[in-house]
């Protein structure tokens, strides 16, 4: 009889591992769930797992990965884009314009985990760390404190509504909707 494993190709299976994974994650905390966990909420074993993922940290880095590479991605559209005043908000609405619910998800994940997160991760090469690759590209080299932290802030406005909305019934549409207002109103 085939598995669903059997089923899935290789990339169709490390997709679903780490969309598992995300929400385990997210909801139990990193700590709180084990390559077990991960394996029977997919159907599969734990050694199918390991095919793709040597370990829970492996998993973790991919997930953090893909949020990079969107970072990257936004960095690079900032610097083809003119010189213009409202670049900044321009840059802050593409980001919450592209948001999913998986990079959501994320975002809910290194809140709740982020200590144990930097700890295992510490690489210098964390999602926040990228973050300031987009602060630099919208603000003067001799930029203040203040000027670097206005930028922080038109981009946390989702972070800001994510922890907001916990213990609501807010959607991800209510979550992102309110982050969009908060971004217009402070780069208005």
């Amino acid at each position: 009889m085939a598995t669903r494993e059997d089923r899935r190709t290789g990339a169709e299976t490390r997709a679903e591992i780490l969309r598992v994974a995300l929400r385990l994650f997210t909801e139990r905390g990193y700590e709180g769930t084990s390559t077990r966990d991960i394996s029977t909420a997919l159907g599969i074993t734990k050694s199918a797992l390991y095919y793709h993922f040597p370990s829970k940290e492996s998993i973790v880095t991919s997930l953090l990965t893909e949020r990079r590479r969107e970072l990257d991605d936004l960095v690079e559209w900032i610097r083809t884009q003119p010189a213009s005043p409202d670049l900044v908000q321009r840059a802050a609405l593409r980001w919450i314009d592209g948001a999913t619910s998986e990079r959501l998800d994320g975002m809910r994940l290194m809140h709740a985990n982020g200590p144990v997160l930097r700890n295992l991760l510490d690489d210098g090469n964390d999602v926040r760390s990228h973050f300031e690759r987009i602060v630099d590209a919208l603000v003067a080299a001799d930029a203040t404190p203040a000027d670097r932290l206005y930028v922080r802030m038109a981009f946390d406005t989702v972070g800001a509504a994510l922890l907001s909305a916990q213990r609501t019934d807010a959607s991800l549409e209510d979550i992102l909707a309110a982050a969009r207002r908060a971004t217009l109103a402070l780069t208005a």
